[in-house]
């Protein structure tokens, strides 16, 4: 669930005029390089950004969910990886209130979510010339 009556799988993966927009950041010449270094950024954080947030939520550190579901929002949000980003905002507002409740679930969505969006990532890592 995503904000009350939205559930995960209403949410696009991935925003892909975002994405394209993030291609056209890089310099000429090095637009796949730039690209791809952002993208595998984003593959080796996000498993990172999950695991502390599963340690916090066994720990029941509201604070620290919070904290890593925030960075975890603008890491997904940065590439249109807006179903990850949305996710992640439930779960910051959740460990804002300290209502835990549904964290394992969410925690549960997002690494569904981000399991599916580093495939549409993968298929979209290069660069139109």
């Amino acid at each position: 669930m995503i904000g009350g009556d939205i559930s995960a799988d209403q949410v696009p993966l991935i925003d892909h005029a975002k994405l394209d927009a993030v291609k056209e950041l890089a310099e000429p010449g090095d637009a796949d390089g730039f690209f791809r270094d952002l993208v595998e950024l984003f593959f080796s954080r996000v498993p990172m950004l999950i695991n502390e947030m599963v340690d916090a939520n066994q720990k029941g550190d509201p604070t620290a969910i919070s904290k890593s579901a925030h960075t975890l929002k603008g890491t997904a949000g940065n590439l249109g990886a807006i179903r990850v980003m949305k996710l992640a905002e439930s779960l910051e507002q959740y460990g804002r209130s300290g209502n835990l409740d549904q964290v394992s679930q969410l925690l549960t969505d997002i690494e569904a979510a981000y399991r599916l969006s580093k495939v549409e990532l993968e298929n979209n890592m290069t660069i139109p010339m």
